[in-house]
């Protein structure tokens, strides 16, 4: 009886030692910006992305998307200069936890232009 209790033991040890896994889940890497040296355009670089990711769902609320509009909306609610990576608008585009995923190196430019200090230019 001592011999199947120590046997029963070590294969329930066994078993739940090889059953522990974990998988790594590592960040993604977000490319380089080049922009030249010159700051990130939020009318030319970024509108062109919220049209072509946002407006397909958001286009009730701003049919005729400008840089103004556009930057109305989203500056004051969903970006944060103060942590750039946590800002709402690039935590959810990155993610594609907001329906419409952007690309990595969209991302990439949003969370620059996040970090030069989110600039109306």
């Amino acid at each position: 009886m001592k011999k199947q209790s120590i046997f029963l033991i070590l294969i329930l040890l066994a078993l739940f030692l090889n059953g522990c896994k974990y998988d790594f889940i590592l960040p993604v890497e977000t490319p380089p910006v080049d922009n030249g040296g010159q700051p990130i355009s939020f009318a030319t670089q970024i509108v062109p992305i919220f049209t072509e990711k946002c407006n397909s769902c958001h286009n009730s609320q701003a049919p005729m998307l400008t840089a103004n509009v556009a930057y109305a909306q989203v500056v004051p609610a969903y970006v944060s200069t103060a942590t750039p990576s946590g800002s709402k608008l690039y935590v959810n585009s990155a993610s594609g936890s907001h329906y419409a995923k952007v690309s990595a190196t969209q991302a990439a430019l949003i969370l620059q232009w996040i970090t030069e200090g989110a600039k109306n230019n």
